[in-house]
This record gives C-alpha cells, sequence and structure tokens, in this order.
C-alpha cells in the first residue's frame, strides 16, 4: 500500500465541507467513513434463553466504489474484518460468525489475492448466555474492526461499536 495516500487523502477529505464529495477522476465517493454498520432489528432487546444461543445481525453498508475485507482474508496484505463483543460479562460468541462468500480478487496494491465484500453485506454472530445466568437486560457492544479500501486508495483500519442489548429469560 502507497503511504502517500494517507497523506494526500486526510487534506482532501479536510478540505471538503460535506461527509462525501465526489472524486471525479475515479468515480468514487471520498469520506472518511465510507461504512456504516447496523444492527438488524433496530435497538429493541434481543430475547435469549437462558442456556441458548440467539443470532444477531450485523450489517455493512459500504459505498459505492469501496469494500472491506473478510473474516478469513490471508495474513500478508490488507486487514481482515474482525467482529467481537465489549463487555457482555456472560454474554458470548458461541459458535462461528456467519459471513456471506466473499468475492476474490487479486490486487496489485497488496501482490495477492484478496476476498472482499462491497454493497451491503450482513454478519450473523451467535450470541449465548450460560444456562446459569441471571435473568435480565444485558448491555455490551458488537465492534468491527475493518480496513476499507477503494481500487486506488486504503484507510487506515478502524474500529466501529455499536450497543446491543440482550433480554434474558429464564428456562422455561
Amino acid at each position: 500500500m502507497n503511504k502517500l495516500a494517507y497523506v494526500f487523502l486526510l487534506p482532501l477529505t479536510a478540505a471538503s465541507h460535506t461527509p462525501a464529495a465526489p472524486l471525479a477522476s475515479a468515480g468514487v465517493e471520498l469520506s472518511l467513513r465510507p461504512v456504516k454498520w447496523s444492527i438488524m432489528g433496530g435497538n429493541s432487546p434481543h430475547d435469549v434463553v437462558s442456556g441458548r444461543t440467539v443470532p444477531i445481525t450485523l450489517r455493512a453498508d459500504i459505498a459505492k466504489g469501496w469494500h472491506i475485507y473478510s473474516l478469513t482474508q490471508k495474513a500478508g496484505g490488507p486487514i481482515p474484518t474482525r467482529i467481537e463483543l465489549i463487555g457482555a460479562g456472560d454474554v458470548l460468541v458461541r459458535g462461528v460468525i456467519n459471513a456471506p462468500t466473499p468475492d476474490r480478487a487479486f490486487d496489485k496494491n497488496f501482490g495477492i489475492e484478496t476476498e472482499l465484500y462491497s454493497g451491503n453485506p450482513r454478519f450473523t454472530i451467535p450470541i449465548g448466555v450460560p444456562g446459569r445466568s441471571l435473568t435480565g437486560l444485558r448491555r455490551f457492544q458488537v465492534a468491527a474492526r475493518y480496513q476499507v479500501c477503494s481500487e486506488t486508495l486504503c484507510l487506515p483500519p478502524r474500529t466501529d461499536k455499536l450497543n446491543v442489548a440482550l433480554r434474558i429469560t429464564g428456562r422455561r
């Protein structure tokens, strides 16, 4: 990755007074935030029975002309996407995060085949609680660490955090 791209990107975005200004020569929206994450189903608490698992779906809205890398992106190139729970206490990821099949493309900037997502990929996280968990509401965050790139430019990796509420009920 050309480190000069970072030097030129910051003055361009700082000069723009809008969140996304068109970069006519590349046909790409120039923004420091070309990816917006959301939890499907909104902010309502997700219900789970003590000792069970509930799927929580995380969606990435990626601006046209940009992409992120898969959860399984091989080392030696871009930063793979990583999804984890923060401040979850007795709430944990139980199993494998379900992700769409990534597109594969050789990236001349990294010199390797990359696995990438564009558009609106969804990641389903199997979230569970132990059978001994007390009933009630748990608040925690889902953190998505990722690197976003266009055909000619990569932004530094960042971590976005989303608030999640889980309502634990007793076994029936």
